[in-house]
C-alpha cells in the first residue's frame, strides 16, 4: 500500500504494519503524526495491523513513515 502512495500525498491513505503496535506505540504514533502539522492519524485497524492517516496539504509519504518508526510501529513497503 506504501509503494502505491506517491511520494507527496494529500488525504487518507491507509498504511499496512508489520505487527500490531501496544497501545502505548499506538499513543505514542498519534503524537508523532500530529507534530508533522497538517496531518492527523484517523486510527488503526481493528486488528491494529494497519494505520490510516490524513493529511490536509501535500505531505511527505517519508515523513510519515519516519513518524510512526520514532513511535515503534514498522510500516510494511
Amino acid at each position: 500500500m506504501m509503494r502505491e502512495t506517491p511520494r507527496s500525498f494529500v488525504g487518507t491513505v491507509t498504511l499496512r504494519l508489520c505487527r500490531v503496535p501496544c497501545p502505548h506505540q499506538q499513543q505514542r504514533a498519534r503524537a508523532e503524526i500530529a507534530a508533522l502539522g497538517g496531518v492527523r492519524l484517523r486510527g488503526f485497524d481493528d486488528e491494529g495491523s494497519a494505520v490510516s492517516v490524513t493529511a490536509d496539504q501535500p505531505t511527505d509519504r517519508t515523513a510519515v513513515v519516519q513518524a510512526l518508526e520514532r513511535a515503534g510501529c514498522q510500516v510494511r513497503d
